[in-house]
C-alpha cells in the first residue's frame, strides 16, 4: 500500500498543473481556431475580390469588343457592298480592285474603330455571294485578304442566328475552339439584314488577363485564376500545367457549382487533386458559358496559421515550464504545514503530547495549526481527567467492595456469629440440664436456628435476590419498592409498560442493581418523599428513568467517593447504553438510563 501512496504535494501539484495546462490547452485551442477561421475569411475575401476584379475584366473586355464589332457593322460602305458584290468578284482584275477598295477602307476607317490595340485575330465578312478575311496585322496589305468561296459548315447555323437577334453577341465555336464576336449586316436601303462581320477573339488577349505569375498579385506562389469553358476544358493557360489551353480537363466541385449558378467559395479539391480554396462563379456575358475559377493552394494559404500553430506550441512549453516551477513551489508552501501535522500526529498517537507546531500564518493552515495545539492540549486534559476518573473507579469498586466485605463481615460477627455462637452455649448447657430444663433450652436453640436462617436468607437476597431468577425483573423491582417503602417510609410509584421475555439475564441483573443503587443513594443522602421509577420498551430499547423529590445536588461538583453514581454508570457503559443525570439543589433528581437488550457484549 506504502507503494501506491500518493503525497498530498503531488496531489496538489497535479491538480494545479492540470488546471493551469488545461487552461492554456483552451485558450490555445481557441486562439489557434479563431485566427484559422479569420485567416480563411480573409482568403476567401480576397480570393472573391480577385475573382470580381478578373470577372469584370473579362466582361468589359467583351463588351468592348461587342461595341467595335456593332461599330464596324454599321460602316456605311458595306451598303454599297452589298448591293453590287458582283462588281468586285467577276474577274481576277475586279477582285483585285475589290481588294484594294476593302484594304483602303479597312486601313482608313475600320481600323479607326478598333483602337490602338489589336484584341482580334481576323475579321470576317459574309455577304450573299461574298466572303472574305482580313487577318489581323499591323503591316497588312491587300494582299493578305482572303476571299473563301465558302465557310465551313458550321458557320452557316451561327451566321443566321446572328440576323436573327439581330444584335452584337458572342458565339463559341467549341469545335474549332474559338471564340467569335458577330453583329447583322443591315442593308439601309432594304432595311434587312443581309450580311454578318464577325471579330475572331484573340484568346492570348483574355489568357493575359487571367494569367499572372507575379507572387505580389494577391494569389502567392500557387495562386491562379483561370476559365472554364461548357465542355470542362480549361480555357486559359495553367500556371501549373503547360499547354493547357483547350486541352485540361477540369471537372472539380468549383466548376460544376458555378455551372449550376452558384457564385460562392469552398475548400475541395483541384484538377491537381490538391486540396485548395477557391472562389468561383459564372462569367454574366450573353453567348458565352464559361466560368471563372480563382485558387490557391490550402497549404501556403495556411502558412500564416501554421507559423502561429508554432508560436503557440513553444510558448505552451515555455509557460507549461514556467506554471511547474510555480506550481510545484506552491504546493510545497502548502503541504509543508500539512506534512508537520501528520508529523505531529504521528507522535500523538506514539504517546508524546509534548508537542507544539510553529505556524504563524493567517491562513487556514495556520487556524488549523492553531486547533490543532488546542487539541493537543485538550487531549492532555482530557488524559489526566480519564486518569482522575479511573482512578476514582478504580477506588469505588474497591471501596465498595471493601464495604461490601465489611457489611457481610459485621452481619456474620455481629448477627449470623452471635446467635450461632448462642446456639452453641445453649445445646452445651442442655447437656447436663434436667429434662426440663433442657427441654427449654432445646426450644430456645430452634428458635435462634430459625433466626439465623432467615438472616442467611436475607443475606443471599442481598447477594443475589432468588425472586429475579424465579419470578423475573418486574416481581424484583416490586419487591424492593415495598421493602425500601416498609422500612424507609418512602412513597414509591413503580410503572413499567413491558419487559421482553427474552431481554438477556445480565440485562436484568444490572437494571436491578440500578435501581437498587438509586433507591440507597435517595435513602442515604436525598431525604426525598415521593420516588418515580418508569420502564418503557421500544424497538429493542429499554428506557428507565427514575425521579425524586429530594433536595437534589450540584451535578458539576459530584463530590469523590460517590460510589453509587459511578457504578450506576459503569453497569450502564458494560451494557452499551447512555447514563444521564439531571439535578440542581433543591429541586430534586432525575436519573435517565438506555440500553439495548439486544447489545453484545
Amino acid at each position: 500500500m506504502a507503494k501506491n501512496r500518493v503525497t498530498l504535494t503531488q496531489k496538489l501539484f497535479g491538480y494545479y498543473f492540470a488546471i493551469c495546462i488545461t487552461t492554456i490547452l483552451i485558450l490555445s485551442t481557441y486562439s489557434y481556431f479563431t485566427a484559422k477561421n479569420a485567416l480563411i475569411s480573409r482568403t476567401f475575401d480576397q480570393l472573391n475580390s480577385v475573382k470580381f476584379e478578373k470577372e469584370r475584366n473579362i466582361e468589359n473586355y467583351f463588351f468592348e469588343r461587342m461595341d467595335e464589332v456593332r461599330q464596324i457593322s454599321r460602316y456605311e460602305n458595306w451598303e454599297r457592298i452589298i448591293e453590287s458584290p458582283t462588281l468586285f468578284n467577276t474577274g481576277k482584275s475586279d477582285e483585285e480592285n475589290f481588294r484594294l477598295f476593302i484594304y483602303s477602307e479597312y486601313k482608313e476607317k475600320i481600323r479607326k474603330h478598333l483602337g490602338a490595340n489589336l484584341n482580334y485575330k481576323s475579321i470576317i465578312v459574309h455577304i450573299p455571294g461574298l466572303n472574305l478575311v482580313i487577318p489581323s496585322n499591323d503591316s497588312l496589305s491587300e494582299k493578305d485578304i482572303v476571299f473563301p468561296e465558302q465557310f465551313f459548315p458550321h458557320f452557316k447555323s451561327q451566321f443566321k442566328e446572328i440576323i436573327k437577334v439581330n444584335q452584337a453577341s458572342v458565339i463559341e465555336d467549341i469545335y474549332n475552339k474559338k471564340i467569335y464576336l458577330g453583329a447583322p449586316i443591315n442593308n439601309n436601303i432594304t432595311n434587312i439584314n443581309e450580311g454578318v462581320i464577325l471579330l475572331e477573339i484573340d484568346m492570348a488577349s483574355i489568357n493575359s488577363i487571367m494569367f499572372n505569375t507575379n507572387v505580389m498579385n494577391g494569389l502567392g506562389k500557387t495562386g491562379e485564376a483561370y476559365v472554364v469553358g461548357a465542355d470542362r476544358i480549361m480555357r486559359t493557360s495553367s500556371r501549373f500545367k503547360s499547354n493547357s489551353i483547350n486541352t485540361m480537363p477540369v471537372k472539380t466541385f468549383g466548376v460544376e457549382k458555378a455551372f449550376q449558378n452558384i457564385t460562392s467559395t469552398g475548400e475541395y479539391h483541384d484538377y491537381r487533386n490538391k486540396t485548395v480554396l477557391g472562389s468561383f462563379g459564372k462569367i454574366k456575358i450573353p453567348g458565352l458559358n464559361w466560368v471563372i475559377l480563382v485558387e490557391i493552394d490550402l497549404e501556403e494559404a495556411m502558412i500564416p496559421i501554421y507559423t502561429l500553430r508554432n508560436s503557440i506550441i513553444i510558448l505552451s512549453l515555455i509557460i507549461s515550464m514556467l506554471i511547474f516551477g510555480i506550481v510545484y513551489v506552491i504546493s510545497k508552501r502548502i503541504s509543508m504545514p500539512v506534512l508537520k501535522l501528520k508529523q505531529a500526529a504521528d507522535n500523538i498517537a506514539g504517546g508524546n503530547y509534548e508537542i507544539h507546531i510553529e505556524n504563524k500564518s493567517k491562513d487556514e493552515i495556520g487556524e488549523l495549526s492553531l486547533a490543532f495545539n488546542q487539541m493537543i492540549d485538550k487531549i492532555k486534559e482530557q488524559k489526566r481527567e480519564i486518569y482522575e476518573e479511573r482512578s476514582m473507579r478504580i477506588t469505588s469498586v474497591f471501596d465498595g467492595q471493601e464495604q461490601e466485605r465489611q457489611r457481610l463481615a459485621r452481619d456474620l460477627h455481629d448477627g449470623l456469629g452471635q446467635r450461632i455462637l448462642a446456639v452453641k452455649m445453649q445445646l452445651e448447657r442442655a447437656e447436663n440440664a434436667s429434662p426440663e430444663l433442657k427441654q427449654k433450652l432445646m426450644a430456645d436453640a430452634r428458635m435462634l436456628l430459625s433466626t439465623i436462617s432467615k438472616e442467611v436468607v436475607d443475606m443471599s437476597e442481598n447477594l443475589m435476590p432468588h425472586v429475579l431468577t424465579e419470578f423475573g425483573l418486574i416481581s424484583a423491582i416490586e419487591n424492593l419498592c415495598e421493602e425500601v417503602e416498609t422500612i424507609n417510609g418512602i412513597n414509591i410509584s413503580f410503572n413499567v409498560n413491558e419487559i421482553p421475555s427474552d431481554c438477556r439475564a445480565d440485562v436484568k441483573i444490572y437494571l436491578y442493581r440500578i435501581i437498587q443503587e438509586a433507591l440507597n443513594n435517595i435513602v442515604k443522602h436525598a431525604e426525598a418523599k415521593n420516588v418515580d421509577i418508569r420502564f418503557s420498551y421500544k424497538d429493542h430499547w429499554v428506557e428507565l428513568i427514575i425521579t425524586d423529590d429530594g433536595k437534589g445536588f450540584d451535578v458539576d461538583n459530584i463530590r469523590q467517593g460517590s460510589n453509587g453514581i459511578y457504578n450506576m454508570r459503569d453497569r450502564v457503559e458494560i451494557l452499551g447504553g447512555t447514563f444521564n443525570i439531571r439535578s440542581a439543589t433543591n429541586k430534586g433528581t432525575t436519573i435517565e438510563v438506555m440500553v439495548s437488550i439486544d447489545q453484545k457484549n
